[in-house]
């Protein structure tokens, strides 16, 4: 029977109008008995030798008086128009059929000479649909792995065999079955789904099992096995964001004023007893509360380091390599050994000993004195001596 899903979708691909470019070489004629059977089928397909007027091509070759050169020269004409096109070899040589196949890459249908049943049409139509090209590749992970990093093991392994087997996935009919073999993250099976009529592939893949909570401890940088860790890490982490809202404001006014206060909430109040409060004729109450508020103040620490050291001679040309380096890779530049100790963590080092370096006495006077500015420092002028 014919397949008239198929025949819709080539009609879709070639934009409603199918011309059928035919090649015939060697003694193999069967134009006419396709014609007649694309028309007994009610199929409307037109038949041309014009190569850059076809939708698709087909090579008519038989295994009976074969032109191999013809042949060859006809099948180089719809590659050379970059034209999808299949062979059609009038006989059952399968021996010629396998040669052919592994020759060209591409689907051959063996029909017999004196006629072409609808099955065969229905053969030559699916193989000529899955030499057409792939114009996208969809492939769709479980809804939560969306949110892991490219970075993240799983999605990074993904990544790795897709851009491994994706040049490789030119035609409908290539194969990407071992993708996912021996993967460490994802099951090797996945559901395909084909849409002939515009050329896209949509793979549905599936994590092992297990993945979820790996993946959670990867991201966590702690140990989530199962439910009760995860409800465990989601109350701590909570807590944490809980903090961090209350500071996040403040610090990032503090990255670009200089400067951020962490206002004081109603859990932070601590509220004194009420006083009565005499002032001649009148009676009056003084309320009093206290909270904490913390002030976030960027310092721009400055460190630097003279690591090279010796005679002119000696430095000079490490110096000159240096600089040389910076001026074509300067990150490249700042992770130079240098007495077993990369110039970045030199800086790093000497920047960490000017913060900690700071007294806890002077650290004390400045929190007095920030203590006072805010609560007295109204108009006033405050002198500060650390």
């Amino acid at each position: 029977m014919l397949d008239n899903k198929v025949y819709e979708d080539i009609a879709a691909r070639c934009g409603g109008d199918i011309c059928i470019g035919v090649k015939e070489v060697g003694t193999a004629s069967l134009t006419d008995k396709l014609t007649a059977a694309f028309a007994e089928g009610n199929l409307k397909v037109r038949f041309s030798d014009e190569v850059q007027n076809a939708s698709f091509g087909m090579v008519v070759t038989s295994d009976d008086g074969r032109d191999a050169a013809a042949e060859e020269g006809a099948v180089n004409s719809f590659k050379k128009a970059n034209k999808p096109f299949i062979i059609v070899l009038t006989g059952k040589s399968s021996t010629l059929k396998a040669e052919l196949e592994q020759k060209y890459s591409v689907a051959v249908i063996s029909v017999n000479s004196g006629s072409v049943p609808s099955d065969s049409v229905s053969e030559i139509l699916r193989s000529a649909a899955f030499e057409f090209p792939v114009t996208s590749l969809d492939i769709h992970i479980p809804e939560w792995m969306r949110y892991l990093s490219p970075e993240c093991s799983a999605v990074n392994e993904l990544l790795g065999r897709v851009r491994a087997v994706a040049p490789k996935i030119c035609k409908m009919k290539d194969s990407f079955d071992d993708m996912l073999t021996g993967c460490e993250y994802w099951q090797s099976e996945f559901s395909v789904n084909m849409d002939l009529a515009n050329g896209k592939i949509e793979i549905t893949l599936t994590a092992k099992e297990g993945i979820y909570f790996s993946m959670l401890s990867e991201i966590a940088g702690d140990a989530i096995a199962d439910e009760c860790s995860l409800m465990r890490f989601v109350r701590a982490s909570s807590d944490a964001k809980r903090s961090y809202d209350k500071i996040k404001d403040a610090f990032e006014c503090a990255k670009i004023n200089g400067y951020g206060i962490v206002q004081p909430d109603d859990t932070d109040m601590s509220l004194e007893k009420p006083q009565v409060v005499r002032q001649g004729g009148s009676v009056g109450i003084k309320l009093k509360a206290t909270a904490p508020s913390y002030h976030i103040v960027k310092v721009d620490v400055t460190g630097e380091v003279s690591p090279i050291m010796g005679s002119a001679r000696q430095s000079e040309g490490i110096v000159e390599g240096m600089m040389n380096g910076f001026e074509t890779n300067p990150d490249g530049m700042w992770e130079t050994n240098v007495f077993g100790k990369s110039l970045r963590g030199m800086v790093k080092e000497g920047l960490s000993g000017k913060v900690s370096g700071m007294h806890d006495e002077t650290k004390t006077k400045m929190r007095k004195a920030m203590t006072r500015i805010i609560n007295d420092g109204k108009g006033g002028v405050i002198c500060i001596l650390l």
